[in-house]
């Protein structure tokens, strides 16, 4: 009876491990904005980089031990609180140096995120990564994110949404800026000023 109540404890631990195993798959990433400089302010009036997530299941999920990471190397650089993210709803991690973890207040990451791109990985305590979002280049208050909302690939966004489902424009990538033969400034004498880009199968169009 002892080896039968041993072996019974054994299989509640192992089925609560698969419960929550499963039900931490339903976390995602699902926007984040590396160059936020006029779409939202955090409680202290400044523009901060953001990662949303989004559980997309049924059942909470309590990610106290999770880590958030910019570097692929060091997969635990930020480390969540014991904070719970409820089905249906959003979680924003503000990305600065404020490195701010009160679960009854905003959080904050210890890192911010490169415009230029890089990949933003959510991971267990146990070292699994449950879901990232591919680096990708970002123009300022442009988001990177999932359409359809919670479930689909990434797209660009040209309205973000932080804590809300992505909807509006997309479109799959942003454009370099033009390069200009002159620099701008006032000149007295006239000039032949040349436009082109560095990009490729670009077409350059002037508005009248």
């Amino acid at each position: 009876k002892v080896m039968n109540r041993k072996l019974l404890a054994l299989t509640m631990l192992l089925l609560v491990f698969v419960v929550n195993d499963a039900m931490s798959q339903t976390v995602v990433v699902n926007e984040v904005l590396a160059s936020n400089s006029a779409v939202n302010v955090d409680e202290d009036g400044s523009y901060e980089d953001w990662v949303e997530l989004y559980n997309t299941g049924t059942n909470p999920v309590n990610l106290n031990g999770y880590g958030l990471t910019d570097n692929s190397n060091n997969l635990f650089k930020w480390v969540f609180p014991d904070v719970t993210i409820n089905p249906g709803s959003y979680l924003l991690i503000y990305c600065s140096d404020k490195n701010k973890t009160n679960p009854a207040e905003p959080l904050y990451a210890n890192f911010k995120i490169s415009a230029d791109g890089e990949v933003i990985s959510l991971t267990r305590p146990d070292g699994t990564v449950v879901d990232f979002a591919p680096a990708t280049p970002m123009a300022s208050n442009i988001s990177f994110g999932r359409m359809p909302n919670g479930t689909g690939s990434f797209t660009l966004f040209d309205t973000p949404t932080p804590g809300a489902e992505n909807i509006g424009s997309v479109f799959s990538e942003t454009l370099q800026a033009p390069i200009f033969s002159q620099n701008s400034g006032f000149y007295t004498s006239e000039f032949d000023l040349t436009i082109s880009s560095s990009e490729a199968d670009v077409t350059i169009k002037i508005g009248r």
